[in-house]
């Protein structure tokens, strides 16, 4: 039976939900909080890209990925860890298909989010860049 792909780690989300089962509020929240920032950690990446600040899109990097490792969020903590890399590297020459992809990658977590969660879906509005 194909596997249906997801863009969240299914075995960190359940854990996650059955933790907090006594709070599905604060659950929902976690997950509107994490997209919060995510979105906002993409914002000053761009600032950092286009100032030419390389070590701050590596530290920025490495820290959506670190979030995004955390919540579930696996192709975001992907495209975050290429970034970082790339930073590493100092091939900023990727660095805006790479900020794409991350953007992408929020977008389609987002959308899973809200599929998934059964009350207070994150609202498009808020969170978008």
């Amino acid at each position: 039976m194909p596997v249906k792909e997801t863009h969240l780690t299914n075995a960190v989300y359940e854990q996650l939900r059955q933790a907090m089962a006594a709070d599905p509020a604060g659950f929902t929240a976690l997950y509107q909080d994490y997209l919060a920032d995510a979105r906002e950690t993409l914002s000053i990446l761009r600032e950092s890209v286009q100032a030419r600040h390389i070590e701050n899109v590596r530290a920025k990097a490495h820290y959506l990925r670190s979030g995004s490792l955390v919540l579930g969020a696996a192709d975001v903590a992907r495209g975050a860890a290429m970034l970082e890399e790339a930073a590493i590297a100092g091939d900023s020459g990727s660095f805006e298909v790479l900020l794409e992809k991350i953007e992408m990658a929020v977008n389609a977590t987002q959308a899973e989010l809200s599929e998934r969660l059964e009350s207070g879906a994150p609202p498009a509005d808020e969170t978008a860049v």
